[in-house]
């Protein structure tokens, strides 16, 4: 059970039974080092019913109505359980769900702590896990309904979650799942080495009505001539794996720079979701375009000096001029470089792009997932 929730679990009981339980979870989640805070909405509840001497077991007193509570918690919380009848518990989300891959994991917990059951995103919020969690804490019987889990299904929007990618089509993913669970094959089409078996009920390199294409590049399965309505669908899982080294022109605009980076990504078949960082040179570490670029596209921004990518070794594109001008012959390649954590050429998977006032190229970054080398499998 390696999945932890990315923000705090809210916890909420309604008797003082629910309150026992309640604060088993707390401490089951404490010791496996999740966030967690605990909550008691009830007109029976006194202050020493919630407050404990020790603080771990303290109860926050809920006074606002559980519908106003939980829309919060909604937008402030990675998961919610709610000790107590299920019924509670959808009339206080039933205003502020979503859908399946923004709404926080949401479980229901019986106040006797007989069974936990996932009510809100299953796979994508880590509500089933967080049901397996809380039936080793309380000894629940852990209720899981989602079809692949009940069919013993390779579920394609879990996978995609344990290994941080990102996921293009929502209604592509629920196609792949249909398919799996009805037993029509999906393609698997990976940029990585894999290693072991692909899931079941996918078959490598083979195209099919739905694909699951892994890495950072586009992919075409159709020439384009296919009917609209026969043409291959494609779900892409994308990891955080490219850096990006840019240099550019003093005060370039903004939408410029971010139409030659996005323009030279897509002439190059990669995905802008694949990119984890832009890196540069330290005197463009203000230019406000390349901030606001970073800014927009949900990238990070770091910056390095004239001696530092000098230090790099290998072949890299040299100009004098760049060199007179800000002490080193090339930026963009060695920036790209050293931003992906590698000290060698050979990790530049874009060499050097002259554009419009902007110099681009692109590296693999060192990691995908925690621990694990952007080249090696994301299986693993």
């Amino acid at each position: 059970m390696d999945w932890k929730p990315e923000g705090k679990i809210a916890i909420i009981c309604f008797t003082r039974e629910g309150a026992r339980i309640c604060r088993q979870i707390m401490k089951g989640l404490r010791e496996d080092g999740i966030c967690c805070e605990g909550y008691g909405k009830s007109r029976s509840f006194s202050a020493e019913d919630l407050a404990r001497e020790e603080e771990n077991e303290r109860l926050l007193p809920v006074q606002e109505p559980l519908t106003e509570w939980t829309g919060r918690q909604f937008q402030q919380s990675a998961g919610l359980i709610f000790v107590g009848a299920a019924g509670i518990a959808v009339r206080g989300a039933a205003p502020w769900i979503a859908d399946k891959f923004r709404d926080p994991a949401l479980v229901v917990v019986d106040e006797k702590g007989q069974f936990a059951i996932p009510v809100l995103s299953g796979h994508v919020g880590g509500a089933n896990d967080l049901a397996w969690r809380i039936s080793r804490y309380v000894g629940a019987v852990p209720v899981i309904t989602t079809a692949t889990d009940v069919e013993n299904r390779f579920a394609v929007d879990v996978f995609a979650r344990e290994r941080h990618l990102w996921i293009s089509d929502r209604e592509e993913a629920k196609q792949i799942s249909a398919d799996i669970l009805e037993g029509r094959p999906v393609g698997w089409f990976s940029d990585f080495s894999t290693a072991g078996e692909i899931p079941k009920g996918c078959v490598k390199d083979q195209k099919c009505r739905h694909n699951i294409s892994i890495g950072i590049y586009e992919r075409r399965l159709d020439d384009g001539r296919e009917p609209e309505d026969e043409r291959a669908g494609i779900l892409y899982l994308v990891p955080k794996a490219v850096t990006l080294g840019i240099g550019c022109r003093k005060g370039i605009g903004r939408e410029i720079l971010k139409q030659e980076v996005l323009g030279a990504l897509k002439a190059h078949g990669i995905l802008p979701q694949s990119v984890c960082r832009v890196a540069t040179i330290d005197v463009k570490q203000k230019e406000d375009a390349l901030l606001h670029l970073c800014e927009t596209m949900g990238w990070e921004f770091c910056s390095f000096s004239a001696e530092e990518l000098k230090a790099l070794d290998g072949a890299f594109a040299h100009s004098d001029f760049v060199e007179r001008t800000v002490g080193v012959g090339n930026v963009c390649e060695r920036a790209a470089v050293l931003g992906s954590g590698h000290r060698q050429a050979s990790s530049l998977i874009l060499r050097k792009q002259q554009l419009n006032g902007v110099t681009l190229a692109a590296a693999g970054s060192i990691k995908v997932t925690e621990g694990a080398a952007w080249k090696t499998s994301i299986l693993m």
